[in-house]
């Protein structure tokens, strides 16, 4: 009776073996995979970090173009407001469309900027129709 206990126990460790040796087995294996999953998604990350920095730099790039570029429109303002003092006709022109703004008449227009009453009544016009 001994002997057949004793082979119960044995047969139950052996089994008990087997089975711890499945599970170690087992969890190595899923402990592999998810390694390998925690690199894949280190390395997606350090691609996505990447992205970004050069998303960052491109959009500072892009701020300094414009920044630049505005600096170029307002000296370009400068100097087309530079051109028009200096020429007397513009300064004639830009004088008598301010005037018609300020709502002059064709025969105001011919006497303070010297047009012709042609010139004078195109302007009156064409003020009158962009209001």
């Amino acid at each position: 009776m001994a002997l057949a206990i004793a082979l119960c126990i044995v047969v139950i460790c052996v089994a008990m073996t087997l089975w711890l040796r499945k599970t170690v087995s087992l969890q190595g294996k899923i402990l592999t995979d998810l390694s390998k999953r925690i690199d894949a998604l280190q390395h997606a990350s350090r691609l996505q970090q990447e992205e970004v920095h050069e998303v960052r730099s491109g959009a500072l790039a892009v701020g300094a173009k414009v920044k630049d570029l505005i600096v170029k429109i307002e000296h370009l303002g400068d100097k087309v407001a530079e051109v028009e003092y200096l020429d007397p006709a513009t300064r004639m022109y830009t004088q008598a469309a301010k005037m018609v703004d300020a709502g002059a008449t064709v025969e105001d227009l011919m006497r303070e900027c010297e047009l012709p009453r042609a010139e004078a009544e195109l302007l009156v016009s064409v003020k009158k129709s962009h209001s």
